[in-house]
Order: structure tokens, then C-alpha cells, then sequence
């Protein structure tokens, strides 16, 4: 990592004089300029003075916390990245400040390297922040990538809030809990988070936790010593050491042993790892993004799970919630697969029929976005014709509900059809169904920009079709984007 620049200005808020005396001391040799006060609004005053690239700051102080002060400078729009320093009787209330916007936290007492490693971490990681921000005032950087998410992730109310949750959080490097039902799309929205983060640059690595022994988990997380085991001919870096200032994705963490759960725990809290045979511990440079299918609070309380482990893990908790409460999104879906086989398979399906939407949107879709694309795939193969239909679904067509009462509510509209299958129909729809077709619609034209072309291609249907679906609805067409 690059050396943090000598003049990097730092401020310490503790109301200890002794605590403010070890932090100097910690720093006496990074030649870095340090300012200490002991109260918020001393800092409040001072950061009003000067600008400073990292607050080092106290969590329990009389007058005004910490948390109090983090809270004041994000009001004023100070993005000054943030150390909340804390006892071990408080980590859970630093958990919190890091989901405030605190870059990290650290526990009393600390080795005065840990205190420096991280400083330096944060240091960087605030330039990264302003070198990014002069670029997106500039022009040079419109977006970052993978702002704009794939549409296999969704573009419903629900994911739209995870997403505002998530770009507050984008510069901190904070460990996301994402849990989920199989099949929801938890391990797209890990790379979104990715590649939305100042790491990005950085690789992101993946691991099944769930698929591997426990003995190979920790020799592919940690790393090992040549000669630790048998087969061990070599030594060999482990993922969170290979990381190296990118991300470390833990797919089904929940299913990891009690042994691990206790080695993981120590490398999230201590950012160091033990190789498998090594009496060295190394340091590591890692965000952890885990994911679980499991409700691992309910693990916690049946003592299957760590609770320090879990709260370590979970500072930004996210729950995506399975297909068949996000109705928005499956026309999305269903037009981004069509699409996508269309182009695997050298196939030109115009789009789907009516009575085949009629049986995929009654589906409940237990296996959730995984399963609607299995289907997805299947039919465009199987489709004689240039429209899928109910022959191209196969055994769904038979059995076309799987689900309670009522799914039929969450998505699509029957008239979503190719371009020469749309005739006024006699067909009457659920009123829940016409105002999830309704949305669909609206939402595809605001993602388009207003392009009735890209709108149509998003929801899988012929213009002609949606227009007369806005003619039928009573829907007035957006402002049309110059030349579409």
C-alpha cells in the first residue's frame, strides 16, 4: 500500500490527557502533523479552522459522544474519514458508528502498530475518496463501475432501498452481511458492492464455504507452510492475504464450523491470519463480504453461531427478499433472459405470450431468480416459433402454481406479448395484476430515460405492444430522448 503523504494532518479527541499523550506517542515516528483536543466541540471548532484527512476520536466522552460528533461533521457534509476508539464494553455502539459512516474502530487497549496500520489504511483510503470525487467533478469519471446494476439484480422499491443503503456506505470499508433465500441474487449484489467501493481496482475473491472441508477452508483462507499437511509441497498465500486491498466474498458463511467461526473471528477482528503450519501471523488487507441463506441471528440464539462473530460481520446488514415479493421485477427478469439465451443460443425470440405469462407470473418460484432463469434458458431453446409459449414451458405449463394464494399479485401482466400477437384481448385481469403491469411499465420508461425502444426491450415486448398498453391504461408517454 502507498505510503500515506508526510503531511497528512491527523486530530485526536479524547477527554484523557493520558490517552491523547499515547496516540502522540504512536505517531511520534510517521511525521505526520497531529492536533489533540479533548472535547467535540473542540474538534468542531478545529475542524472548522483546518482541514484534517483523519479524526481519531473517542466514543465515550461527557458533552458530546463520538457518535454525536461523527454525526455533526456528515450533517455539514464533512466526509473527513472517522476512527471511532472504544472499550470492549462498547463495540457493539461502534458497530453502529461504522454504519453512521465511521470508517473502522478500534478497541482499548491497542498495540501501537494495529493503531498505525489502520491510520495508514485510512489515510489511503480518504485519498482514494478525493482523488475519485475530483474525477467525477471533472467529468473524467461520469460513473463509477457497476453503478448502473444488472437487471438481473432488480429494480423494485425493495432493491432500490438496499441500493441507497449501500452507496452511503461506498467509501467505508465496513463488513456487509447479506442474507437471503438460495437463488436471490446475493452473490451479484456482493459484486455490485465491489465494484461500487473504493477497492474496486483491487480483486474481488470468492469462496463456497458451505463446499469445503473444514481443514481445506482454512488452508484456502489462510494460507499454508510447505510440509503442513500431506500434499502440502509448497507454501501457498491464502485468499484473505491474496486480497490484498480488495474484497473477500464468503459465500454460506453460515455454515462454517464453530473451530473456523473462532479463526475467522480473529482475522475480522485482528486483520491478521495464521498460515496452516506457520507460528507467523500476517497481516491482511480485506473487506468481508459474507452471505448466508441461513437467518443467522436465530443462529445466534440457538449457539450455532458466534454472536461476537456475528456482529463483527453484520455491521451493514442486508436482506434480499426472495422473488415472489418483488413483483416490479420479474418482467425485468424475464425480457433480461430472453435476451441473454437469445444471444448464447444464436435465437431471436421476439418475446413471450400472453398464456405463457400467465403461467409464469402465478409461479411462486421457490428457487428465485436462479430458477426463473433455468426456465428462462430451457424455453428459449425449446421455442419452435419466435414467441415462447406454453409448449415451450414444459412441465411448468402443467403446473404452473406452486405456490399460496395470491402470488399471482406479484408480476406480470398477461399482455405482455411480441408484436404481432397484441389484439385487444378479452382475457379480464386481476386488478392486482394490471396495476403490477402498470408498474412495470413506469419503471422500465424512467430506467429508459423515456426510450420506448429501450423500454420495450427491458420489458421483453414489441413497441407496438407497449404502446397499446399505454393506450389501454391511460398512461401518458414521457418526454422522448432526442432520436429515439
Amino acid at each position: 500500500m502507498e505510503r500515506p503523504r508526510d503531511d497528512a494532518r491527523i486530530l485526536l479527541v479524547d477527554d484523557e490527557q493520558e490517552w491523547l499523550d499515547i496516540l502522540s506517542l504512536a505517531f511520534a515516528d510517521e511525521h505526520w502533523i497531529v492536533d489533540a483536543v479533548s472535547s467535540g466541540r473542540e474538534a468542531l471548532a478545529r475542524l472548522w479552522e483546518n482541514r484534517y484527512d483523519l479524526v481519531l476520536c473517542d466514543m465515550s466522552m461527557p458533552g458530546m459522544t463520538g457518535i454525536e460528533l461523527l454525526r455533526h461533521l456528515q450533517a455539514g457534509g464533512d466526509d473527513t474519514p472517522f476512527i471511532i476508539m472504544t472499550g470492549v464494553g462498547t463495540i457493539r455502539t461502534a458497530v453502529e458508528a461504522m454504519q453512521f459512516g465511521a470508517y473502522n474502530y478500534i478497541t482499548k487497549p491497542f498495540r501501537s502498530d494495529d493503531l498505525t496500520a489502520l491510520a495508514r489504511q485510512a489515510l489511503e483510503h480518504g485519498r482514494m475518496h478525493r482523488s475519485l470525487r475530483r474525477a467525477e467533478n471533472s467529468g473524467e469519471e461520469k460513473e463509477a463501475p457497476g453503478s448502473v446494476f444488472p437487471f438481473v439484480l432488480g429494480a423494485s422499491s425493495a432493491l432500490r432501498n438496499i441500493l441507497t443503503t449501500l452507496r452511503r456506505v461506498a467509501v467505508s470499508s465496513a463488513p456487509v452481511l447479506i442474507e437471503g433465500e438460495t437463488g436471490t441474487g446475493k452473490s451479484m449484489l456482493a459484486r455490485h458492492i465491489h465494484e461500487t467501493s473504493l477497492r474496486r481496482a483491487a480483486p474481488l475473491l470468492t469462496i463456497d464455504c458451505g463446499s469445503l472441508p473444514e481443514n481445506l477452508l482454512e488452508s484456502e483462507l489462510f494460507g499454508h507452510v510447505k510440509g503442513a499437511f500431506t500434499g502440502a509441497v509448497a507454501s501457498r498465500r491464502g485468499l484473505l492475504e491474496e486480497a490484498r486491498g480488495g474484497t473477500v466474498f464468503l459465500d454460506e458463511v453460515g455454515e462454517i464450523s464453530p473451530a473456523m467461526q473462532l479463526k475467522l473471528l480473529h482475522a475480522v477482528q485482528e486483520k491478521e491470519v495464521r498460515p496452516v503450519g506457520s507460528n507467523r501471523a500476517v497481516r491482511i488487507d480485506a473487506r468481508f463480504i459474507c452471505a448466508t441463506n441461513r437467518n443467522l441471528r436465530q443462529c445466534v440464539a440457538e449457539g450455532s453461531f458466534r454472536k461476537d462473530l456475528y456482529y463483527r460481520l453484520a455491521v451493514i446488514p442486508v436482506t434480499l427478499p426472495p422473488l415472489r415479493e418483488r413483483g416490479e421485477d420479474l418482467i425485468l427478469f424475464i425480457g433480461h433472459f430472453v435476451r441473454k439465451y437469445n444471444g448464447t443460443y444464436g435465437r431471436n425470440i421476439a418475446g413471450v405470450s400472453p398464456a405463457a405469462m400467465r403461467i409464469l407470473m402465478t409461479r411462486r418460484w421457490d428457487g428465485n431468480i436462479r430458477e426463473l432463469e433455468n426456465v428462462m434458458e430451457r424455453a428459449v431453446l425449446l421455442t419452435e416459433t419466435d414467441v415462447i409459449t406454453p409448449a415451450s414451458l414444459g412441465d411448468l405449463a402443467e403446473c404452473p402454481a406452486t405456490g399460496d394464494s395470491g402470488t399471482a399479485t406479484r408480476s406480470l401482466p398477461e399482455g405482455a406479448a411480441p408484436e404481432r400477437d397484441v389484439q385487444p384481448r378479452a382475457v379480464p385481469l386481476q386488478d392486482a395484476v394490471r396495476e403490477a403491469e402498470r408498474k412495470a411499465i413506469a419503471l422500465a420508461l424512467t430506467l429508459s430515460g423515456g426510450s420506448r425502444k429501450e423500454a420495450a426491450l427491458l420489458l421483453g415486448i414489441g413497441r407496438r405492444t407497449l404502446y397499446h398498453k399505454l393506450e389501454e391504461y391511460g398512461m401518458e408517454l414521457p418526454p422522448r430522448k432526442e432520436g429515439v
